[in-house]
This record gives C-alpha cells, structure tokens and sequence, in this order.
C-alpha cells in the first residue's frame, strides 16, 4: 500500500521548545509547583494592526527550492530564507493568499510559522562516572577530530573550556552562525557573536565539550573534552524564536558539514506532535541531517511519565532519541537508580518504542553565566562561578552526543545507524521496573558502545530516501490487544541477527497496516482508571541487573517475547483519562480516531483527507521538574 504523500493544503501550527529543566527550593519550588512551565511568546507577525495587507509568516515546502519560492512571489509573498535539504522556503505572504498558495503549482504542503522557546559550592561534575566513561578516557580518546554542531540559544565562547583543548593551546570553536541574523562568526571572531544570552547552549554544550580537568578524581567535566563544536544559535535572550529559525539552522548544519567536519548533531528542544513524522517539517530536516551522514541526537521531551509523551523531532523513527535516568547522587550505585517522571514515554503515535535509551538527566552540573536569562531567572541553582545545576532530557541528550562523538574519534568510518546499533545494542537495561517504552534500551554505557565489534545497522527495514521523496512511510512494531488491554511487542521484534528489532520500521506496504495494531479506536481509552503501576518489572522479577547487555547475547528472542505474556497485562496500562478520540485531536474535524479509521479501512477516510488537516498544537515552554533529591 505504498501512496506518495502530496500535501498540497496542510498548515500545521508547531511550537518548539528547549528541555533543560532546573532544579527549584524553597520559594521558587512553591511559585511555579511540580510540572509547571513557562508561557511562551506571542507568535511572531509582521505588520502592526493597520498594516494592509496582513502577512503572515509561512514555511512552504516544494517539489524544489525554486518551485516553493515561485509561488510565494506569485501569491504577492516574499522569500526571507531557504531550507534547502527540505525542498522549502522560510517567507512572509498576504493572510487572503494562504489557500491560493497552498493550490499553487510546485507546493506540497504549508505550514505557519510560530513561535519556539528554548524548553559557592564545591563543584564536583560526576555524571561521567554513571555511563564508564573514564574507562574510554583512559585509553587516549578524549574525542579528538570530531565536530558537534550544536542547535540552540548559542554559546559563550569566552568560558576558556569550551574553547581551549585539554591540554596545549587553540581553539575547538570552528564557528559560530547566527541564524537570527544571518552572521557567520568564525574563530577569530567569536567574541563579536551574540554569545548566548539565555544560558541554555552554553549549559548544554559544556556536558559535551568542557575540557577542564579535576585532578582530585582525575576526570573531565565534558563528555568529549577534545571534540571541536559549531554553534547554531536560533533562539534569542529569552528563549523565543520561530520554527522557521530551527529549520534553517539544521539546513545549514548540513550544508556545512564538510567544512567543519560536522559528525553529531545535539538537538536537546521539542515540539508537540500534531502529525504523522513524515509530515511534520522538523521531522523531515531531522532525517535529512542523518541522511546526510550526521549522527542526530534528540530529547525525548520533559512531558513525561505518560506514554505518546515523547515530542517532535524524537517521535523520529531514524534518530536517536534519549530519554532521562538518575542515579540518585550515588553514581556508582547503580541500585538505587530510576527514571523521573519527567521524562517522556512512548510509544510514538506511530507505534514505535521511544526513547531509544537513557542518560543521565538530574542534578546535572555544567557551564552557565550568571548574567543570563537563566542565570539571573535561577540564582539559587548556581553551584560556584559559572556552574549551574540544571536538570531535563536536554542534559540526557548531550551525554549521548559526547559519547557518539567518543565513538566517531574511536571509529571514523560508523555510519548514524551503526552509531545508533551500538548505542542501543551495548545499552545496558539495568532499570529492571521499566518498560522498553520508558527506557528504551537502557542505560547507555560508553565503554562498550565505543569498543565493541558490533556490525549491525539499525533503521533496518525502512528506507530513509523513499520517505523524504513521501513515496513510503513507516509504522512500529508496538502491538495492542483490545480482547486483553494490553500493548506488547511481537517476539519477532526481538533479536538483532535477523534484521529484525523493536527499533525497526514496517512499512505500509508489507501487508500490515495499523488496524492490525490498533484494531478498534474506540477500545483505545485509557480513561478506565488503570496507569503505570510502582515498581513494575519486565515480568515477574525479571531484571536486567547485574551490568548485563544486549549485546552479551541475552536476547529477546531466547523465549522473553512479549507475546509470552510480558506485556501491560494485569491492569498495568497507561494514564487516567487519555483517550485516543478525546482531545488527542489533530484539529478542526479529523482527530486521531480518523486517521487510525484510515488504517483499518482506507474506503472510509479518503487518504486526501488526512492530507488537508489542519494541525495545531498549543505553545509550550521550558518544562519544571522539582528535584525530589
């Protein structure tokens, strides 16, 4: 059932936000509360109330770059930047053109442009020691010859450790390119760049590429102390910037690869899912960047414990997607670890087992100036200087880019997918009370996923060229049975010798469509009471304990398949009141129910139907997590 996915009039309203999360006490925890968040700006227009026409601010994908830019001139619009590796174009058009637009000749979908947010103590910086990574450091490899590009409020190139490599003189920054602007800063310019007004790149950017040395326990500050990094900075002081920013910084990541050697690309920001991953737009840029060879590392989002909770661009099939553990301030006790219940769930809306795998996410210390936005916002989480303790999935996504980037330094020629393989295949599923749609993997651990000989690829099973040119797209492998209640995965999923894993794709076209998932969406309601019960295991006190991996040959598929009865039986089901059909709709008229109606029979939702919704999500900010600890 392969179709190719012409949209021609879908105008998605998409919001993006970064997911660092602090740590509140005392006052500050008792005014924003457990959960809380932060509004979001206004959506960004041109023209005040007596402009005539009104414009509107657009992203316009094509059949080519100069097809999408024709009809904006021919719609009395004009062009204010390029996202070339999506065939689309960031313009600003007259509000009674957008139907007309959205007809023209060469366009294959329209989406509107909103606004994005950027989701004196000893200073002791340890999370190192929960993921082994001293004993890659150990060996030399510090992540020398490696790039990470990172996508997000900038970074402050004065902090001497972000610049300096461990040990002599020079400087790793490569570049620094504005987006806001449109201003490419290189190395001898740095100190005239933006910088990072909101704290959040630098604090990110410093869990990867800190080279300071703590010569009391011998360890680094940063995953990758020797790696090089470019700054792509698309957000501004406060954290707010546009939809049509982030895309163009990823098309310029991938145009510049090569320059810069651009191998990792950490993207700790998030959006609401409003459709399908093979029609929303960051989606689709995210998949070109790993086509193009960078290995992409996205937050799971900070929206959890609920499932379907984890966020747009890691609802991405093909990516890595990563997703939040603590190790309660005792890193190496693994015993009495868990995951917070911020961190996102799955699995996606198109049933497929996310996060991939976890990292450290709380209580994580990194690089911060007082004086911004962050800064000045949480003074209480200043530890010493310019170290903060933050914590969220946006921490747990950039432990994972500096261990991909220990990989490439260790091993040039992987691919993303034989990154991802080995990420996932040494992960180490120690949390024994979660499911895979909570934790993924595991734990992920650096000195097994750096050395091992593993040659598996994953992503196997799709095919990522046919579903950017939308001639076929892909579903997971999460089953659900509504005579039982329970979601499970079929033994075939498991094992990765036959080229078969839960993080594979199907395709549509292979004779399974989502009604043999979802057979009945109004059986699909968690609103019976039932949610995540405490302390549940894979079954029965099965535990993945006792630094066991995947790739040490316990496989799934030697009798543990969830269709032997380790699934959500027994009442173990999702959360109170979410319910397919009841406000998880993609807007005005055709909700999730219609879309999985299409599935189970296609004559009764006309495929056109689905491409013509009009999608929007609410904004969302920076998402709070109390620190329990």
């Amino acid at each position: 059932m392969k179709r190719k996915t012409g949209f021609r009039n879908v105008i998605a309203l998409l919001v993006v936000s970064t997911l660092l999360m602090v740590s509140l006490t005392g006052a500050a925890s008792s005014l924003l509360g457990r959960g809380a968040g932060y509004a979001v700006a206004a959506a960004h227009t041109d023209g005040g109330a007596a402009a005539e026409p009104a414009l509107v601010k657009v992203i316009v994908q094509g059949s080519s770059v100069e097809d999408a830019a024709a009809a904006v001139r021919a719609n009395g619009g004009c062009v204010t930047g390029e996202v070339a590796i999506i065939k689309s174009v960031v313009a600003e058009i007259p509000e009674s053109a957008l139907d007309s637009l959205a007809e023209s000749p060469g366009v294959v979908r329209v989406t509107l442009d909103r606004a994005v947010e950027s989701s004196g103590n000893l200073v002791d910086v340890e999370f190192s020691k929960a993921m082994g990574v001293t004993e890659v450091w150990d060996t030399g490899n510090l992540g020398e010859g490696v790039t990470v590009a990172f996508l997000d409020t900038g970074i402050d190139p004065t902090i001497r450790t972000l610049h300096q490599p461990p040990h002599g003189r020079g400087n790793r920054i490569l570049a620094y390119y504005d987006v806001l602007s449109g201003e490419l800063y290189r190395p001898q310019h740095l100190r005239r760049s933006p910088r990072d007004p909101n704290g959040h790149g630098t604090h990110v950017a410093g869990i990867v590429v800190n080279s300071k040395y703590e010569r009391r326990d011998g360890e680094y500050r940063g995953i990758a102390p020797a790696a090089n990094l470019v700054a792509v900075r698309v957000m501004d002081e406060a954290g707010t910037g546009t939809y049509g920013d982030v895309l163009q910084g990823i098309d310029w990541i991938v145009q510049n690869k090569d320059e810069y050697n651009i191998r990792v690309l950490n993207i700790s920001m998030h959006a609401s899912v409003c459709a399908p991953y093979w029609a929303d737009p960051l989606n689709l840029a995210a998949m070109a960047a790993w086509q193009a060879g960078i290995v992409v590392v996205a937050s799971a989002g900070n929206s959890g414990p609920d499932p379907f909770s984890v966020g747009v661009p890691g609802n991405t099939p093909y990516i890595i997607t990563v997703g939040a553990f603590t190790d309660n301030r005792t890193p190496e006790d693994f015993s009495d670890d868990y995951i917070p219940e911020f961190s996102a769930a799955g699995p996606t809306l198109d049933a497929f087992v996310k996060p991939d795998l976890l990292a450290p996410g709380a209580h994580v210390i990194s690089l911060m100036r007082k004086r911004t936005y962050l800064g000045k916002l949480y003074p209480e989480n200043r530890i010493r200087g310019h170290y903060y303790e933050m914590a969220g999935t946006s921490a747990s996504t950039a432990m994972v880019s500096g261990v991909s980037a220990l990989m490439l330094s260790e091993h040039p020629e992987l691919t993303p997918d034989q990154v991802k393989a080995r990420l996932m295949m040494t992960a180490r599923p120690h949390l024994g009370e979660y499911s895979v749609w909570q934790q993924g993997a595991g734990r992920v651990w650096a000195p097994d996923a750096v050395f091992t000989d593993i040659t598996d690829e994953a992503n196997q099973g799709m095919d990522i060229a046919l579903d950017l040119a939308g001639e076929e797209h892909y579903r997971g492998w999460t089953v659900y049975d509504p005579e039982t209640g329970t979601f499970g995965l079929p033994a075939s999923a498991f094992g990765w010798a036959d080229g078969l894993s839960w993080a594979d794709g199907l395709s549509w076209a292979d004779g399974l469509s989502w009604a043999d998932i979802f057979s009945s969406i109004d059986g699909l309601s968690w609103a019976d009471g039932l949610s995540w019960a405490d302390g549940f295991g894979w079954a029965d006190g099965l535990s993945w304990a006792d630094g066991l991996s995947w790739a040490d040959g316990l496989s799934w598929a030697d009798g543990l398949s969830w269709a032997d009865g380790l699934s959500w039986a027994d009442g173990l089901s999702w959360a109170d009141g979410l319910s397919w059909a009841d406000g998880l709709s993609w807007a005005d008229g055709l909700s999730w129910a219609d879309y999985f109606d299409y599935f189970s029979d296609p004559e009764s939702v006309p495929f056109e139907n689905l491409e013509s919704v009009l999608s929007e999500t609410s904004a969302v900010g920076i998402n709070v997590w109390v620190d329990e600890d």
